[in-house]
């Protein structure tokens, strides 16, 4: 017969709280393309690889504090991963930010996954970030990280923590748009050139009709810059996901 002790069992479903909440707030975690069988089971094996590190700490095994102690994990892992969005989801916000100067304000698209709305540009940025998030490894870093975080934030918490969580939410709101317009800034700053210098030369030769040109070259214009401004996702990805971890948990991994 195998022998579980308590602490070990209360140590799993703690983990596993934390764990949960956590991959419901990080995106891409977050969306219906993942089903939810495997959120279960990435929740388990995070679970469970932090065990030895939370298995040792005295555990309250009464009622109330047991209770007490599960919400505190699922708050704190809703805050991880909502940390986590906030960087990621930069990069999304700077697609919607070129949407509004590129000229392609076409209807808004509904994501069958998520059933929202979004923007062309917003959108495709979403999918590039989320391959990206598997392929450029970053998912290690968040993983990694995210283990970390029992080591920083143990299985039980006084609330003396949480006194600085509104100046910790102000300055990653502060590091959101900072992040989303420094990846938009240099495709705005192209097509503000290129309808600066339309205007010019409509003004001064406007035999030329430039307005019929004006729009598709734009959008030329934009789907070239485009193009070179996706080839600097990966290192945008992975130097957001370095700053979430040096920020949550004190250092890279």
């Amino acid at each position: 017969m195998i022998h579980i002790p308590l602490v070990d069992v209360i140590a799993y479903f703690l983990g596993f709280v934390r764990a949960t909440a956590f991959l419901f707030a990080c995106p891409p975690f977050t969306t219906s393309a993942i089903p939810f069988q495997a959120k279960v089971g990435i929740a388990s094996g995070l679970s469970l690889a932090a065990l030895p590190g939370i298995s040792h700490e005295s555990l309250i095994t009464s009622t109330p504090a047991l209770v007490g102690s599960l919400a505190l994990q699922a708050l704190l892992g809703f805050l991880i991963g909502f940390v986590v969005q906030l960087f990621i989801g930069a990069i999304q916000a700077a697609g919607a930010v070129i949407d509004q100067f590129s000229g392609l304000n076409l209807p808004p698209s509904i994501d069958p996954l998520s059933m929202d709305q979004a923007p062309l540009i917003s959108k495709t940025y979403e999918w590039v970030v989320t391959v990206l998030f598997f392929s450029t490894g970053a998912y290690v870093l968040v993983f990694q990280g995210f283990e970390r975080s029992f080591s920083v934030f143990g299985a039980t918490l006084p609330l003396s923590y949480f006194r600085n969580i509104s100046s910790l939410f102000v300055s990653d709101m502060v590091r959101f748009f900072a992040a989303s317009i420094e990846i938009a800034a240099p495709l705005v700053a192209v097509v503000f050139a290129a309808q600066v210098l339309l205007g010019l030369l409509a003004k001064s030769a406007p035999q030329a009709n430039v307005y019929a040109l004006g729009f598709p070259l734009q959008l030329l214009v934009v789907v070239f810059t485009l193009s070179l401004a996706v080839l600097a996702l990966p290192n945008d990805v992975i130097s957001l996901t370095q700053k979430v971890a040096s920020q949550l948990f004190g250092g890279g991994p």
